[in-house]
């Protein structure tokens, strides 16, 4: 877009003719001042011509200082008569048609970058435990970028989009008790295959791909025993306690780390008052029905 230049050309002709101006005025200040200082010299003149040579010159200065401050005001002002949009995007709302006029400070369109697109993901503060990242460092900087997939039905097909993690909001919303983490989508409109742009406005689910924890035990809620233990069966039919650590709660089930081994039997039944050393009748495993 671009706005009438006339008055603008004018008025830098204008500043360049007060520059010349003022530079011819500033020679001349200069000349009378360098004789002034020659007489000074020989006592040829009084101070108070003296003084008025060096007023001059201050004058001259200044003035050369100012015309150039209007200069380049002016140059600036012929600049942003053409406005064009500072990154590669797409324009969402347009305000302006040709002839109209504008003031100072007005909107006059709404535009985006294309060069990606950044999703805004809320995720559990307790979740954050299993993430590489921190609050304490929000920009780009994260220590990791954890890859993210996000999932959206488009034209009547499903399709994801591959993103990374670049910085968190750095704060914890009060009321939901969420960290927003930013995702981002490089040149989501450039044709990759048979995958759609990644659309403004579209919405998507996303999975994020955590760190990866080993030994981890995944049991049933009904396995996890009193103060945090689960009960193991040894072959003699004896309770044995082991003391776990709650790494996570999904639904019905519990991500434990704690000391057992593999092929141990675990009690999933919850026992009321049991003690270690305890004997008990494991029921006989369900038989798989054939086919």
């Amino acid at each position: 877009m671009e706005i009438e230049r006339v008055d603008y050309e004018v008025a830098l002709e204008r500043s360049r003719a007060q520059v010349a101006s003022a530079e011819s005025e500033l020679a001349n200040a200069e000349k009378a001042y360098h004789r002034a200082e020659e007489l000074r010299e020989t006592q040829s003149i009084s101070e108070s011509l003296h003084d008025n040579a060096l007023n001059r010159l201050t004058i001259a200065r200044a003035a050369l200082r100012e015309a150039t401050a209007r200069l380049a005001r002016a140059e600036r002002d012929l600049e942003r008569t053409r406005m064009t949009a500072p990154y590669d995007g797409r324009v969402r709302a347009e305000r302006v048609d040709a002839g109209q006029f504008i003031n100072r400070g007005e909107s006059i369109a709404t535009l985006y970058s294309v060069d990606f697109a950044e999703v805004r993901l809320p995720v559990r503060d307790e979740d954050m435990a299993f993430l590489p990242l921190s609050l304490a460092r929000t920009g780009a900087g994260v220590s990791q970028q954890p890859r993210v997939v996000l999932r959206a039905r488009f034209a009547g097909a499903e399709h994801a989009w591959e993103a990374r993690i670049v910085r968190t909001e750095g704060e914890l919303d009060p009321h939901t008790r969420m960290v927003n983490l930013i995702a981002q989508v490089p040149r989501p409109y450039d044709p990759l295959g048979d995958l759609p742009p990644l659309t403004v406005g579209l919405f998507v689910e996303a999975e994020i791909h955590g760190e990866t924890l080993d030994d981890v035990l995944v049991l049933p809620r009904s396995a996890l025993q009193r103060d945090n233990r689960v009960y193991v069966v040894q072959p003699d039919n004896r309770l044995s306690f082991r003391d776990v650590e709650i790494l996570r709660t999904t639904g019905d089930l519990h991500y434990l780390r704690g000391p057992v081994e593999a092929g141990e039997t675990i009690c999933l039944s919850a026992l009321d008052n049991a003690t270690e050393g305890q004997r008990v009748r494991p029921l006989d495993p369900a038989p798989v029905p054939a086919g």
